[in-house]
């Protein structure tokens, strides 16, 4: 076997050496394991960027008992037949799904600055096209506050859905939404931290808003688009 000498940044063959060392393995082996395995991708086209949110995903999906290879047309299309039907336990469902994603992502990032950075390192959440989070500290008398917008393609319910799972996420890292809306497939949320759940609030959460106008039937669900509102 032919060996050649590869050199690598200082702080990377300690990460590797603290590694191997941990796994009881020799520095040799597990630098080759993890190089066959990178090759392997490349080699069925995929790249460096895709290692990482693949990995990351997949483990936060067995977290939650999440179920895979199921084609988001057809999340879709069941998510919009059942909102017609009963909007108030979906709603109800999809916040308390967003919960239980929050609570495993609170794990890897502890706080809201920590998640949004992560989230680049995750596959979409909710075909979600843009984040933007607008932070207020709060004073003596009153607690810091957010401002979430999401912008999407998704049709109205979909949106609605979204918005809800976007606030139960939000729960986990002990924010409360107090303001939602939910306009042209852009979700909106403003809340604010409370650390302890006010007494009487349900289980799964704030109720549901006002159910969104039935979209036409010819708006194309998660369809994805050149054109960003500001």
């Amino acid at each position: 076997m032919t060996k050649q000498d590869v050199y690598i940044e200082s702080n990377t063959a300690q990460s590797l050496a603290a590694q191997a060392s941990s796994r009881g393995k020799t520095l040799y082996s597990f630098t080759n394991e993890i190089l066959d395995v990178a090759l392997r991708v490349f080699g069925q086209g995929g790249n460096e960027n895709e290692i990482f949110p693949a990995w990351k995903t997949s483990r936060l999906s067995k977290d939650i008992e999440g179920t895979p290879f199921l084609p988001r047309s057809l999340v879709w299309k069941m998510v919009e037949r059942l909102y017609r039907s009963d909007p108030e336990w979906l709603l109800a469902e999809w916040f308390d799904a967003g919960r239980r994603l929050g609570e495993r992502l609170r794990v890897l990032h502890p706080t809201l600055e920590d998640l949004q950075a992560g989230l680049s390192g995750l596959q979409s959440l909710i075909a979600e096209r843009r984040i933007e989070v607008q932070r207020k500290p709060g004073g003596r008398e009153t607690q810091p506050e957010i401002q979430l917008r999401v912008v999407t393609d998704l049709t109205p319910e979909l949106a609605a859905c979204g918005g809800r799972f976007v606030e139960g996420v939000l729960s986990a890292y002990s924010f409360r939404s107090t303001e939602s809306r939910v306009k042209a497939g852009t979700i909106e949320i403003a809340a604010v931290y409370s650390p302890t759940r006010p007494a009487g609030d349900d289980e799964k959460g704030p109720k549901p808003r006002a159910r969104p106008r039935h979209p036409d039937p010819s708006h194309p669900r998660g369809r994805k688009s050149s054109h960003v509102n500001p």
